[in-house]
């Protein structure tokens, strides 16, 4: 369900390609008249790491508009890491470095001729979880996402919560931890022990794939304790978060927890038992994200929306939207 206030900024027929980059690949998807086509195509990440990544990423928006003959009226970009306050320029994206210090947004909208716009992955995905799916309407949201990084996104007022710009980026917080750091991570932070990348390190220790690690952790003792310990830091990473946003319901999401054999029992119990509920009265609330990483697809809308108010409120005040 959708309620009228979310899609109110934007037309019934407008089309807007969403793109998801994420670690691993760049996801493709529309949202027409703010509902998402059945439409979806990935690309690997590793062609934004090689040469120049707003060159690779715009070839790969025409490949799209070729297949599907859609042109957007807007581009919707999730960017896995920190975006300035102009909402133009990504400062830093640790899975993805070729894209700092690049005003992705003004380069996209230069390329195709329409409006470009950034968002944060995390807030995209929990912007579409409350539009249309675990937490419909719900505010005070605390969203938590483990992919290839750790990203979270916190909804106050019906809106993210942005800070000074970019608040709850927790997969670069420090964090402190034993064992060794995946290649090209961050040492002493959360992502270095709790992301997808930590995982990947984890299985390749152990000589396993990384689809079917938590299934061969039932057979592999050693490999059962430390995933015990990945498990625990996803748990503290969330209770940080809690601790510091006070949220009515948490939402965990993103492609690890939705792997073969994830306890996300155990999670959940390790999470509450870090809680302070007993102490505060309140219920202990955790949801599971519905849609993965198409709910940035209902998301967009409301982006596109917000968008266009601070747009109209800029001009009423008279100052020029860069």
């Amino acid at each position: 369900m959708t309620s009228a206030t979310d899609d109110q900024n934007t037309p019934a027929t407008e089309a807007i390609l969403v793109i998801d980059i994420g670690g691993t690949n760049v996801k493709f998807g529309y949202s027409c008249g703010g509902q998402p086509l059945d439409f979806r195509k990935l690309y690997s990440t590793d062609a934004l790491r090689a040469g120049d990544p707003v060159r690779a990423l715009a070839l790969m928006i025409e490949d799209v508009v070729a297949d599907t003959g859609i042109e957007a009226q807007s581009l919707v970009v999730a960017v896995p890491g920190f975006i300035d306050t102009d909402g133009n320029s990504v400062l830093h994206a640790a899975n993805v470095p070729s894209l700092n210090g690049r005003r992705l947004g003004a380069e996209l909208e230069q390329w195709f001729g329409c409006p470009a716009l950034l968002e944060r992955d995390a807030v995209l995905t929990l912007m579409g979880e409350r539009r249309a799916g675990v937490v419909q309407g719900g505010d005070d949201v605390l969203g938590v996402f483990f992919g290839t990084g750790v990203g979270a996104a916190f909804i106050h007022h019906g809106a993210p919560f942005r800070g000074g710009g970019w608040a709850l980026e927790i997969g670069l917080m420090p964090f402190q931890a034993e064992g060794p750091v995946p290649d090209g991570v961050r040492p002493q932070c959360l992502e270095a022990f709790a992301s997808g990348r930590a995982l990947q390190a984890i299985a390749g220790r152990h000589g396993v794939a990384i689809d079917s690690v938590f299934l061969a952790s039932r057979y592999k003792p050693s490999l059962e304790d430390e995933l015990a310990r990945f498990v625990q830091y996803q748990a503290v990473a969330i209770g940080t978060a809690s601790a510091m946003m006070s949220p009515a319901t948490i939402v965990v999401g993103g492609g690890v927890v939705d792997m073969a054999g994830y306890p996300r029992d155990r999670l959940a119990s390790l999470i509450e038992s870090k809680l302070p509920n007993a102490e505060t009265g309140r219920a202990f609330d955790l949801r599971w994200c519905r849609h993965g990483w198409t709910a940035a697809l209902y998301g967009a809308p409301v982006i596109v929306g917000e968008r266009r108010l601070q747009v109209a409120d800029a001009g009423r005040r008279g100052y020029l939207w860069p």
